[in-house]
């Protein structure tokens, strides 16, 4: 599951939750139980979670392609700590009002890169994040569990803004992708002296911006010797 669609399925779950309607998954929920090792893993979690304020608010059970996943959410006032579970800990996310950060590019932000532990290595201890993360969290005691979440907000805005700008250049590369396979062709066929097959290419180029200065000499020589 990429970040992006994580993120609106989490804001969706986080508006459901807050409408009083915390059920997303339809009927999966009345038949699947939250999977055991998340289950263990969070009563590593729940005492300092407590301790913060934190009480366990709901799971949300679904099955897709790949399996069961869990999404376990804790919450205090406006702030919400959610954490999804397949085969391991797949994210975690921090809240506050509609602002939403994921648990490496929060610590990032705030400066402890180096620090964090999870995600750490994989592991067949599947408890073994838990403790990352339970490590983890004494970094964010005075931003998110006792603060005002000032950076958070900020953090989350240039989050947000990564995840556009990396759809942006993915539609992008999309969007030109066919016309770089045929200024491919049409330089072999360049290369090879077949100009009139060359510049037929050339023509068939839907975005001309992408042309290079070659590309465009290249045409022109192709004009001038069919």
């Amino acid at each position: 599951m990429q970040l992006s669609s994580v993120l609106q399925r989490l804001l969706k779950l986080a508006k459901n939750l807050i409408s009083g309607n915390p059920d997303l998954s339809g009927k999966a929920n009345d038949y699947m139980n939250p999977l055991p090792e998340l289950v263990k893993g969070l009563e590593l979690l729940k005492p300092f979670l407590t301790k913060q304020g934190f009480k366990f608010d709901n799971y949300e059970n679904d099955k897709g392609s790949g399996g069961q996943f869990t999404i376990a959410t804790f919450t205090n006032g406006n702030k919400k700590f959610v954490i999804g579970y397949r085969f391991s800990i797949g994210y975690v996310i921090y809240q506050y009002c509609d602002y939403t950060v994921n648990h490496s590019y929060y610590l990032d932000g705030l400066g402890y890169a180096e620090q964090k532990q999870f995600p750490g290595f994989q592991s067949e201890d599947k408890l073994r994040p838990f403790r990352y993360i339970l490590h983890d969290f004494d970094f964010l005691i005075n931003d998110f569990f006792a603060g005002d979440c000032s950076e958070l907000k900020i953090i989350a805005k240039q989050q947000k803004e990564s995840i556009e700008e990396c759809n942006r250049n993915a539609q992008e590369e999309y969007k030109y992708h066919h016309d770089k396979l045929n200024i491919y062709k049409a330089r072999q066929e360049f290369k090879d002296k077949n100009y009139k097959t060359s510049l037929t290419i050339y023509n068939e180029i839907e975005y001309p911006e992408i042309l290079s200065d070659f590309d465009r000499k290249a045409i022109s020589y192709c004009k001038n010797h069919l």
